[in-house]
């Protein structure tokens, strides 16, 4: 009787005899390798589009780690069995290796957003490239080692620097091997608007395909998140995992 309780109560749980049953599954779609000649991606940044079917979509979170909001945010992916790629600031990084290491151990995909999020309109190319490269290395010392077979950077937004970077940086990035990672659309949470307005905005914009931008740190993103997942899932779209 006590082994029948037991099996039921972990099939109750999610559990089956493969393991993990995942909770919800409709969102849950392929893994796509980035294609070896990509060295950038993403419409906002002037960069091709990724190979994307109609109702496929890549989320992508910035500004991590922070030990308020990340956990939470791998909370609600696990919930919907998906996967994102966060982009790290090198500095938060430094400070929060333990959600480095927890991001990595649940499958989720990680890239460089740079050292310390600065407005790179008041620095000089020299100085650019510089806080490019430290954010690198702090996110890959963070977390162990190298996390991919190639290394994705965001630059972080900023007013009076152009989404679409010039080419010396283009080429610069290819000199280190670096994948220019854009994307596509975004709810612009980084506001810290209402989730409704945030939503909203998302899908006065969005496309059938592409990347989605999200931000860690913000509150609003933690109740926005699941939102946009349920619209996602309400349109039959699916998030594809990045493989790199």
């Amino acid at each position: 009787m006590m082994a029948l309780s037991i099996t039921a109560s972990l099939l109750a749980a999610g559990w089956t005899s493969a393991g993990w049953a995942c909770p919800q599954p409709e969102l849950r779609g392929r893994t796509l390798e980035l294609p070896a000649e990509t060295s950038g991606f993403g419409k906002v940044q002037g960069q091709p589009p990724l190979p994307l079917t109609r109702g496929e979509y890549v989320i992508t979170i910035d500004d991590g780690p922070n030990p308020a909001t990340t956990p939470q945010l791998l909370s609600i992916l696990k919930d919907y069995c998906i996967d994102a790629t966060f982009f790290l600031v090198g500095r938060n990084a430094q400070k929060s290796p333990d959600l480095v290491g927890r991001i990595l151990a649940e499958k989720q995909n990680l890239g460089s957003h740079s050292f310390r999020h600065p407005d790179l309109s008041r620095m000089t190319a020299t100085q650019i490239e510089d806080e490019i490269d430290k954010g690198d290395a702090a996110v890959e010392a963070a977390a162990g080692g190298p996390h991919g077979k190639r290394r994705l950077v965001r630059l972080p937004g900023s007013s009076g620097f152009n989404n679409v970077p010039p080419e010396d940086l283009l080429r610069y990035l290819k000199t280190r091997g670096l994948v220019l990672a854009g994307y596509d659309f975004s709810p612009q949470d980084w506001r810290n608007r209402p989730p409704g307005e945030s939503f909203a905005t998302l899908f006065k914009s969005i496309g059938d395909r592409g990347i989605i931008l999200f931000h860690d740190g913000q509150s609003n993103t933690i109740a926005l998140l699941p939102m946009v997942l349920e619209e996602l899932k309400r349109r039959d779209a699916r998030i594809v995992k990045l493989a790199f």
